[in-house]
């Protein structure tokens, strides 16, 4: 079987009061835009913590006053390396849409917990989510 080596990654639960931040975006795989909280890849040298700063402020132009590592899954054990790690991030500050990569279709939001259980559509989103909400 061949297997993906990809780098690791973060999913990050951005809370806002009762809303968690989320991020649409286009992605290939499904044909269309989908709703995930926020996340990327971990670049060569950084930490899972500094990666999950950097793409907050990438991908919603936030930061966080505090984080909380909730814990760590892989992202497809039967055929990926990746393995990802989820953060809570409070205490938000609007600090500016970061630099992004060319060609990310990014439009960030906040939905109350709710409406996020229902639209999330990708298994690392849904993953974090459930480590946040368990505590």
């Amino acid at each position: 079987m061949n297997v993906l080596r990809r780098p690791d990654s973060v999913s990050l639960v951005a809370v806002d009061g009762a809303d968690i931040v989320v991020v649409r975006q286009t992605r290939a795989g499904a044909d269309g835009r989908t709703l995930e909280l926020p996340a990327g890849s971990i670049e060569e040298g950084e930490t899972p913590e500094e990666c999950a700063a950097r793409e907050l402020v990438e991908e919603c132009g936030l930061a966080a006053g505090s984080w909380r590592r909730l814990g760590s899954f892989w992202a497809a054990p039967d055929y990926s390396t990746e393995y990802v790690h989820a953060f809570e991030g409070t205490e938000l500050v609007d600090v500016g849409i970061g630099e992004r990569e060319e060609g990310d279709d990014l439009v960030a939001e906040r939905l109350p917990l709710r409406g996020v259980i229902a639209e999330l559509s990708d298994a690392n989103s849904l993953a974090a989510l459930a480590l946040w909400l368990q505590g």
